[in-house]
């Protein structure tokens, strides 16, 4: 998965007005939308609103502007407060009045397909202020700005380190206002339990980032600056010590909030998956694939079970608890090859490198020229997924990559550091490394930002971003990268069908009131997953919504779209070249990418 969601960025944006910015960063001429040749006069409108549009989100967010690469407010911090969110809401009608005056029609392809990711933009800002009100019981989007402040600063050389240093000072300074202005926004009554929860474990996130990458950089400064830099670090400390207290007194014993959204989930499942199809259709179709899955699960597990030394012959008819008791025997043979604790991040760079030189030897996508490392997930990314990856903004281009693994627990028991491990074995390993770094996230989202349109990469469809990441770990697969041990197919099998279920627990969590021990039994008998992992996703499962549903959406989306590409194309069908065309137009929903790619209208 990708950490930051411009949901969460967007949703906590500052009193602006809806007008042209001039500023002084080295990026601003790169944050003007492209302009096409012989653009219309819609065209034009159209990149004069693109630009107004998101000077404004970037001044009113600058967090999210700094995480984007425009560095004119790095100095700065959201403003949160019932004002912040007046002058959002005006600014959302505004852009929506601007956006319906222009002719779509008259925009070139690219600028409609913009448009109209912007036109559902603008539609989602103004459910998430007016009807959700995430603002007022969703802790967690406060958290991951909160730690963004300086995180984002330090974690890639973007500027001189003494410049990045000093920009945190002053954010630094400005923490103790914007907690004080989370705590007056929170309804405290209305945050569910599992937020208040979860928020508790990452708030510390910011005091790890300072004493880990701010103060020991302090001695690059000189003394006046190095001063108030240390005041400030002392200054932020205090106040994250204070907020957590506030959290653990007052938050905690509150929150009797309900996670589930009931009739509200509708509207949010369209905007997380970037299409209209109702839940119900959703529904049925991740059930039919979920059955057939397991169908080839069988098939393999069989083969392996019968070639083990002194095996019993299967049943000739088995029934479905025969059948899964099989399937699980199998992966308990791949779960039994699990990493010593204190090798799990060697393994995963060793299964990175090996995917790396699977991908150029095999020539199956163009691979990217900056780097990526893999590191500790840091502690205010922690507690939602195991893994994931965060990539450099569009705007700062050919910084690292970070794949970022999140730590075992160290207060977790022997039992569950086993089912943790059990789960990520080294079979998994491999799975994990494809989904989030090669060739997915990482190669895609490099290519993403080459894309000359600033405005879509601030819009990217979620869908896209993880269907292709869970495409690309079937088409490895497909292309031999570990296709000869049955334990790897199985357990990419296991990955397709934990994609699936996504969107099943998504329905059952949200829509249908199921438990956790409904939830539990759904995850680890039918899908297969360990202990640990379905606790996770539980967790996961009540701090979100919709977005669970984006890898099912997203990875059909993409095998259909290669489907209909590779019948066109015949036998001159050439899987680079699909795939680098393919990734050339952005993070737009998949639908675009296909009207652009087979000269579709766009709807």
């Amino acid at each position: 998965m990708t950490p930051i969601s411009r949901r969460s960025a967007l949703v906590l944006t500052s009193s602006v007005a809806l007008t042209p910015l001039v500023g002084c960063s080295p990026n601003k001429e790169a944050a003007v939308p492209a302009k096409a040749a012989g653009s219309s006069q819609a065209d034009s409108a159209f990149t004069e609103l693109s630009k107004i549009w998101m000077d404004a989100t970037f001044k009113a967010s600058p967090v999210y502007a700094t995480m984007i690469g425009d560095h004119r407010f790095d100095s700065e911090l959201d403003d949160i407060s019932e004002t912040g969110r007046a002058a959002r809401a005006a600014i959302v009608k505004d852009a929506t009045a601007k956006l319906s005056a222009i002719d779509r029609s008259a925009l070139s392809r690219d600028n409609q397909v913009d448009a109209a990711m912007l036109e559902e933009s603008l539609a989602q800002d103004a459910f998430s202020l007016d009807t959700l009100k995430d603002w007022s019981w969703d802790p967690l989007l406060y958290s991951e700005t909160g730690s963004s402040v300086v995180y984002s600063l330090m974690a890639r050389e973007f500027a001189p380190i003494d410049q990045r240093l000093i920009s945190a000072a002053a954010r630094m300074e400005k923490m103790p206002d914007f907690l004080a202005q989370v705590r007056k926004t929170l309804v405290a009554e209305a945050v569910p339990e599992i937020h208040a929860k979860t928020y508790s474990r990452q708030n510390g996130g910011t005091t790890a980032i300072i004493d880990e990458l701010i103060l020991p950089a302090a001695d690059k400064l000189g003394p006046d600056d190095r001063k108030r830099l240390l005041a400030a670090a002392d200054q932020a400390k205090a106040a994250v010590a204070e907020h957590q207290a506030w959290i653990d007194k007052t938050l905690l014993p509150s929150a009797k909030g309900d996670f589930r959204l009931g009739k509200n989930f509708d509207q949010k499942l369209r905007f997380s998956i970037n299409e209209t199809t109702p839940k119900e259709e959703l529904r049925k179709r991740a059930e039919a694939n979920a059955l057939a899955i397991r169908e080839e699960m069988y098939e393999i597990a069989a083969s392996v079970l019968t070639a083990q030394t002194g095996a019993k012959p299967l049943p000739a008819k088995p029934t479905d608890e025969q059948k899964r008791t099989t399937v699980a025997a199998a992966f308990a043979l791949a779960a039994a090859q699990r990493p010593a604790r204190e090798h799990l991040f060697d393994d995963a760079k060793r299964a990175l490198d090996d995917a790396t030189t699977y991908v150029r030897d095999h020539a199956i996508v163009t691979l990217p020229d900056a780097p990526v490392r893999v590191q500790v997930m840091p502690k205010f990314q922690q507690g939602v997924a195991v893994a994931n990856c965060d990539s450099p903004g569009p705007l700062d281009r050919n910084l690292e990559t970070f794949y970022n693994i999140s730590p075992i627990p160290a207060d977790w028991t022997d039992a569950q550091t086993k089912s943790f491990l059990s789960e990520y074995n080294s079979k998994m390993i491999y799975e994990l490394a494809v989904h989030e770094a090669m060739p997915g996230h990482y190669v895609q989202l490099w290519h993403a930002n080459k894309h000359p349109s600033v405005l879509r990469a601030v819009l990217a469809s979620g869908s896209f971003i993880e269907g292709w990441a869970c495409y690309a770990e079937d088409m490895m697969i497909e292309q031999g990268f570990g296709a000869g041990d049955p334990l790897r197919k199985l357990t990419n099998l296991k990955m397709r069908l934990r994609s699936t279920d996504n969107a099943i627990l998504d329905q059952g969590v949200h829509v249908d009131g199921w438990g956790e021990k409904t939830a539990m039994d759904f995850m680890t008998r039918e899908g297969f997953q360990e202990e640990r992992e379905a606790a996770g996703k539980w967790t996961r499962a009540r701090v979100s919504s919709g977005q669970l549903s984006s890898y099912f959406v997203g990875m059909t989306a993409h095998w259909a779209l290669r489907k209909d590409a590779q019948t066109k194309a015949g036998a001159g069908f050439d899987l680079k070249t699909y795939h680098d065309t393919a990734l050339a137009h952005g993070s737009p929903p998949v639908r675009f990418v296909r009207a652009l790619m087979f000269d579709e209208a766009i709807l």
